[in-house]
């Protein structure tokens, strides 16, 4: 089984060994040039490939256009498009997901189809009559595989735009959720210094207090003394008397 591969391999080699450079430039331009969004595309590949499809696939193209082997300036961006293809077509749930695009696309091609047959009796009966077979047939068609092409890149064009617009709505409210922490965290903070300024004049204040309640006054010059009591007021009409003790 290894000899087999290696074989194969060894023989893969030679014959891109011969292949010009005009045909490695030709295959450059044809993977630039795909919709980014299908990794089948890329590959150049039909949509029921295998994975043991998409390997060889792969082996056979790199080599075409490797950097060490294609002279244009550009085989290595399409050295690694091919890379990423692959990689994609290699991971279950990324694959998944364009199938499920693909089905879609056939499912939107056949509504079509059918909506044509009801105008053309004559094909409707024949399709009646091969009991589905004039259907498949036309699906192997080339009509057929060009018009799914395009239907599921129109499919994963829109289906990118709403990821897109998700990941949008979802970043703006994570920014908001962030400046709402942060001005929360300010808030805190303003709080907590304040609460401990207040905190560090609380010995002064009792200081302070202290004194007033023994002297009367406030122990700092220049600071408001509380008023003395006069038994005698001129300005008045009346007179304080002193308070009698029993």
């Amino acid at each position: 089984m290894g000899d087999s591969i290696a074989d194969d391999d060894l023989l893969l080699k030679n014959f891109f060994a011969e292949v010009s450079e005009v045909e490695r430039d030709n295959e450059v331009a044809r993977i630039l040039s795909c919709f980014k969004l299908n990794p089948f595309e890329y590959l150049n590949l039909p949509f029921d490939a295998s994975l043991d499809d998409v390997k060889k696939q792969y082996r056979k193209l790199s080599l075409m256009v490797h950097p060490d082997k294609c002279k244009n300036p550009l085989a290595k961006e399409a050295f690694g498009a091919l890379a990423k293809a692959q990689q994609l077509l290699s991971d279950e749930q990324e694959r998944d997901y364009v199938l499920t695009q693909v089905n879609a696309a056939k499912e939107e091609l056949r509504a079509k189809r059918k909506k044509q047959l009801r105008k053309d009796s004559a094909s409707k009966i024949k399709s009646l009559v091969d009991e589905g077979k004039y259907e498949q047939q036309y699906e192997r068609s080339e009509e057929f595989q060009q018009e799914l092409k395009l239907k599921v890149r129109e499919i994963l064009t829109e289906q990118e735009w709403r990821r897109r617009k998700m990941q949008m709505r979802i970043s703006e409210e994570e920014g908001r959720l962030k400046k709402d922490e942060e001005e929360q965290k300010e808030m805190w903070k303003r709080k907590r210094e304040h609460e401990e300024q207040w905190e560090g004049t609380r010995e002064k204040r009792v200081s302070s207090w202290r004194d007033f309640m023994k002297t009367g006054k406030k122990g700092k010059k220049g600071e408001i003394r509380p008023p003395k009591l006069k038994t005698e007021d001129p300005n008045k009409s009346y007179v304080q008397r002193p308070v009698k003790r029993g």
